[in-house]
């Protein structure tokens, strides 16, 4: 059970101030979560989506706005990706946090097994990248879940009668594969895209461009960003920071 979302988004802007002030993520996090008494599920919500202004600002400089990549390489987090794009579909709770990606609060992963689903989300990566194709697109699934190379498959099989290139891999660990500099990075990971010189989220894109409807209810702090953090009455506000 969530807390209402205007509870939740106080205690997001409290979460965010408390941070770009300088105070320590986690300790932030506990103190925000003791105040408005937010469940373990809430406050996974907070730390997905809500990030300090000059961490928030400095991914969304590096974001893409819009499918330009005729002549470039573009890799996808696979598992990270795939598995947004089916919570869209399955009713799961995502976030748009405030750095610009949209983030499932599943963490599902390692549990991960294709379903019916599985194929529609890859249609719709297919269809997408057939209509805005790259240079080329590397998908790198991680290899230690279940049925990673049974979906690098399918992913390999609906691209070639689509007729866009593609390299699909099950890998043991996808982050270490990425053209970080070179490459365009499909990512919501918070460290794929703070290592990436140029990212997207491919989750949006295909919300945007394909008018896919989510199903999910999702959680929008995308906002939660041009603030003047530096007058907020910090002292008064949170009293227990200070000490």
């Amino acid at each position: 059970m969530h807390a209402p979302l205007i509870l939740l988004k106080a205690a997001a802007q409290d979460f965010f101030f408390l941070q770009s002030r300088g105070y320590p993520r986690e300790k932030s996090l506990e103190m925000v979560g003791n105040r408005y008494e937010l469940s373990s599920q809430d406050r996974d919500i907070l730390r997905r989506g809500v990030f300090d202004q000059k961490t928030a600002l400095l991914r969304r400089s590096k974001q893409l706005i819009g499918p330009d990549w005729s002549d470039e390489l573009v890799m996808i987090d696979g598992h990270n990706v795939h598995i947004t794009l089916e919570s869209l579909l399955l009713n799961r709770t995502l976030i748009r946090a405030n750095d610009g990606a949209i983030r499932d609060i599943a963490r599902i992963s390692r549990n991960f097994r294709p379903g019916q689903t599985t194929y529609y989300v890859i249609d719709l990566i297919t269809d997408f990248f057939r209509e805005y194709p790259a240079k080329v697109v590397y998908i790198f699934f991680d290899a230690p879940v279940s049925k990673s190379g049974e979906l690098a498959a399918l992913y390999r099989r609906s691209f070639g009668k689509a007729g866009v290139k593609v390299v699909t891999k099950a890998v043991p660990v996808p982050e270490r594969e990425f053209d970080y500099d070179g490459a365009i990075i499909a990512s919501s990971d918070s460290a794929v895209i703070d290592a990436a010189s140029r990212w997207f989220d491919l989750t949006w894109f295909i919300m945007s461009h394909r008018n896919v409807k989510p199903v999910s209810r999702i959680v929008d702090f995308f906002d939660l960003i041009m603030m003047d953090v530096m007058s907020w009455n910090f002292a008064e506000d949170w009293p227990e920071a200070c000490k």
